[in-house]
């Protein structure tokens, strides 16, 4: 069997809080680049909490940083930041917002999509 490089749509859903679930997102999207795969995070849902500037979870901003020496694209759904009252001013810097259209578009380019 040959190994052949694959775009990952690497979707985060779970909050950041209480649970493990968003940052193995994180770290499994890096690890992919280790894999010579070409990820793409998107959050959505209850995810777009992990991308807050004002949170204090230096685990997610280690990943993150790692992520961006990758040239990894880091995407969120403007839909769910807008149903959570969250300003594209209050996540993280260098964050794609994408409306509903780009949002399927990601589904599409990518062959894999694994979810957090």
């Amino acid at each position: 069997m040959e190994f052949t490089e694959r775009p990952v749509l690497v979707l985060v859903t779970s909050r950041p809080f209480g649970k493990i679930f968003a940052a193995e997102g994180w770290r499994a999207a890096v690890g992919m680049f280790g894999m010579d795969h070409e990820p793409q995070l998107l959050f959505m849902g209850d995810g777009v909490y992990g991308l807050m500037k004002d949170q204090d979870m230096m685990h997610i901003r280690m990943f993150k940083s790692t992520f961006e020496s990758f040239d990894g694209r880091i995407c969120v759904s403007k839909k769910s930041i807008e149903e959570r009252n969250i300003s594209s001013d209050e996540i993280f810097e260098n964050v794609e917002v994408l409306g509903e259209e780009d949002v399927a578009k990601a589904f599409t380019e990518n062959e894999i999509v694994i979810t957090f």
